[in-house]
């Protein structure tokens, strides 16, 4: 009787607008992931093979084994958060427990001693990268669920994802700030071995503050979550889980367009430094607005995405960022290639700027969209087999970034190979000047290429069917199942 009791006090809580308070307090907490994340995408393997030594090959080992640990543990995390019992709700004694060690270790990560090289510093990294990014997913993971959980509007829900985007790219400005503008504006720059410790305590307390804001409103906002699941959490019911998910077409549509994009997003991130260098033959300096102007396009993509939500249904903003993104990646190459992009120099860094800065605006757009679909996708799960699988979700879709990020980046190399860039007698990329033939090789895989990825995901998310009509026959059933079950009691 409690239980059902309690099941349609939170619907009902759900059915009522939530505060601002509680829309900010649970975006907050999106500085948690960007402040820690992206800096370490950007600063990372430079410290550990240009500061502190370490050969490239074992650094990259290192950072992959966080990667690859991460993506294992994250559908049991996800499972785990599911059928958690505790009475400050389900996901709030994993954000509050993860927000310690991602402080601890990303400090330590970036503060390695002088005295340790070779195989026990690569030990070090390794443990240092697994713990970090398994401790970032058991806060992400949970609170990505609650925010499944604080409404069952359609449109209310949109606006979370918005808001949080907003502080997720924050975050990661943040951490662009503080670096190249704080600690690593001295004469040495990035060299400057004593200053990467305090950046990262910066870090980390930014980390601790959003983290901490984010766990006040999951506590206040607990009656609005949804029952744990029922059962033991056993190895066979984990591998039910997984396949009941499975069973879901929409999960699956989602899943595979999640899929197909960060395959194809991969493909040309790491492949953009070539193609800038060789094709476009843009200097250093040039290359790196290039690269931050994605970066800004993706915070602008918060009030582009807000914006196009409110008036469009989410299939078709994920559609529209998604073909606008590819279209950003192959245009400037397949107009150079045909002769009709004839600017150089300065000229030609400024447009390839503006282009990138629409990719950023546009696949922020998309991957807003693509979160909102989340706690739609929860509820047909429960009107379809009675199961709430919010946490499970959300690892599913962390896991096919992951991988298929891996799998962009495999891909590339693969097509690197075909294209066969002249290199010298040590291995390395050979200067001067490249076959035209490597060239327009180059070009194509990472433009047009890389876009036939995305082209495959706009074709997939067209069969998601989940629309405001289709959410609100679905939200109408779950109340109906709920009232009966009172009832019944």
């Amino acid at each position: 009787m409690d239980t059902i009791a309690g099941q349609a006090e939170a619907a009902a809580a759900r059915a009522r607008r939530l505060p601002l308070k509680h829309k900010l307090g649970f975006a907050v907490g999106g500085l948690v992931d960007g402040t820690a994340l992206h800096p370490l995408n950007i600063f990372l393997l430079f410290y550990l093979t240009s500061v502190a030594g370490m050969a490239p090959g074992l650094a990259g080992a290192a950072i992959a084994a966080g990667l690859v640990v991460d993506a294992i543990a994250d559908p049991l995390i996800g499972s785990v958060s599911d059928h958690c019992r505790s009475r400050f709700g389900r996901r709030l004694p994993f954000m509050l427990g993860a927000l310690l060690p991602i402080a601890l270790s990303l400090t330590l990560l970036f503060s390695l001693p002088v005295s340790l090289g070779g195989i026990g510093l690569f030990a070090w990294v390794a443990v240092l990268s697994v713990a970090l990014r398994v401790s970032v997913s058991l806060f992400l993971l949970p609170v990505t669920a609650l925010g499944a959980e604080l409404s069952d509007d359609y449109r209310e829900r949109s606006t979370l994802m918005t808001l949080r985007w907003f502080f997720f790219m924050s975050g990661g400005i943040a951490g662009l700030l503080l670096g190249f503008g704080v600690f690593f504006a001295g004469p040495e720059g990035l060299m400057a071995r004593g200053q990467y410790t305090p950046f990262a305590i910066s870090l980390s307390l930014i980390v601790i503050g959003g983290g901490l804001v984010a766990c006040r409103t999951a506590l206040a906002t607990r009656g609005r979550e949804h029952p744990p699941m029922a059962g033991s959490h056993s190895a066979s019911a984990f591998s039910r889980e997984l396949a009941e998910c499975l069973r879901n077409p929409s999960f699956r549509i989602v899943l595979a367009t999640n899929i197909l994009f960060f395959v194809g997003f991969g493909v040309n991130s790491v492949l953009g430094i070539h193609a800038n260098t060789l094709f476009w033959k843009l200097t250093g300096g040039q290359t790196q607005a290039v690269t931050m102007a994605l970066f800004f396009g993706l915070f602008l993509g918060a009030p582009l995405g807000g914006l196009l939500l409110a008036r469009l249904e989410k299939r078709t903003v994920l559609a529209l960022g998604i073909s606008m993104l590819l279209a950003c990646q192959s245009a400037p190459v397949l107009l150079r290639l045909a002769g009709l992009f004839p600017f150089e120099g300065s000229a030609l860094a400024t447009v390839l700027t503006l282009f990138a800065l629409m990719m950023g605006m546009f696949m922020g757009a998309a991957g807003i969209a693509m979160n909102a679909m989340g706690p739609d996708v929860a509820d047909q799960h429960e009107v379809l087999f009675g199961t709430r699988r919010e946490g499970l979700f959300a690892a599913g879709n962390a896991f096919a970034n992951k991988a298929a990020s891996a799998g962009g980046t495999l891909v590339a190399g693969l097509l690197l190979g075909f294209i066969a860039l002249p290199k010298d007698a040590t291995g390395h990329l050979a200067g001067g000047d490249v076959p035209e033939r490597s060239l327009h090789l180059l070009g194509l895989v990472y433009g047009p290429g890389a876009a036939l990825f995305s082209l495959m995901a706009v074709l997939t998310i067209l069969k998601y069917r989940i629309d405001r009509e289709a959410h609100a026959r679905n939200i109408a059933a779950l109340s109906s199942r709920r009232l009966a079950m009172k009832v019944g009691a």
